[in-house]
């Protein structure tokens, strides 16, 4: 299967706007998640990248996505639609 078509990786490449926008803001409310981010959210809590603190905040648990990118053999995340490396997220 070629490395592009692996489901994880697409996966992460659908959700790197969320992802993203979770790294900037660091901690954010649960009431103060954007429609348009809540759903890919919920996904990433499924799958040990966010946490939700307390029932009250969701958080970006960076080392499970810097472990999960590691054995994926991703260097760093782009969007899907997107191979400018340029546009990587850093997660340091």
């Amino acid at each position: 299967m070629p490395v592009f078509d692996q489901p994880m990786r697409k996966l992460l490449g659908v959700l790197y706007p969320t992802i993203s926008w979770l790294n900037e803001k660091g901690s954010v409310d649960v009431g103060a998640v954007p429609d348009a981010h809540l759903e890919a959210i919920k996904q990433l809590e499924r799958i040990g990248v966010v946490h939700k603190r307390n029932n009250r905040c969701y958080e970006l648990q960076k080392i499970r996505l810097k472990k999960l990118l590691g054995n994926l053999g991703i260097e760093s995340l782009v969007a899907a639609d997107n191979v400018d490396p340029a546009l990587s997220t850093d997660l340091n």
